[in-house]
C-alpha cells in the first residue's frame, strides 16, 4: 500500500494555513502589547519627572531653605475633637495682675434680680463678685472699666 501523497500534501497545506492565521493573530497581538508598552513607557517617565521634581529640596536644588516642608499639614479636624478655648488641663494658669482701684475710671457693678434663663428670683451669693477689668485706648487717655 502506498501513501497516499495527495492527503499528506492536504494536511500539510492545511497545517500551514493554521500556522499562518496563528502567526497573523500574535503579530496582532504583539502590535496591540508595544503600544500599550510604549503609553506605559511614555507615563513612566512622568511619573518619573514629577517625583523628581517633588523631591527636590533646599540641600538638592536650587530652592530656598524655606521652601521646604519641615512638617506634613495636620489632617482636618471633626467638630467633637477641637481643642477646648483656654488654658489647657494640666497647665499653670497665667493671668494678669488686677489695676489697683485708684488707676480705675470708671466701675459698672451688674446685679441682676432675676434669673436670664428661668426668670426665678435669685438670691445674694456668698463669695465675692467676679470682676472682668477692661482696658480701651483711645486716642490720648486711658479708661479703665472694672465691671
Amino acid at each position: 500500500m502506498e501513501p497516499d501523497y495527495r492527503q499528506i500534501i492536504r494536511q500539510q497545506e492545511q497545517t500551514i494555513r493554521q500556522q499562518a492565521e496563528t502567526i497573523r493573530r500574535q503579530q496582532a497581538r504583539i502590535a496591540e502589547l508595544e503600544q500599550v508598552v510604549a503609553r506605559l513607557t511614555a507615563r513612566v517617565e512622568e511619573l518619573s519627572a514629577e517625583v523628581a521634581r517633588l523631591s527636590k529640596n533646599s540641600s538638592n536644588s536650587s530652592k530656598p531653605p524655606s521652601s521646604d516642608i519641615t512638617k506634613p499639614p495636620k489632617p482636618p479636624t471633626q467638630n467633637g475633637d477641637r481643642r477646648r478655648l483656654g488654658g489647657q488641663p494640666g497647665h499653670a494658669r497665667h493671668e494678669r495682675t488686677p489695676f489697683a482701684p485708684d488707676q480705675i475710671n470708671r466701675t459698672i457693678d451688674y446685679r441682676p434680680d432675676r434669673c436670664p434663663d428661668c426668670g426665678a428670683r435669685l438670691r445674694p451669693a456668698n463669695r465675692p463678685p467676679r470682676t472682668l477689668q477692661q482696658v480701651e485706648l483711645p486716642e490720648i487717655p486711658l479708661v479703665i472699666t472694672e465691671h
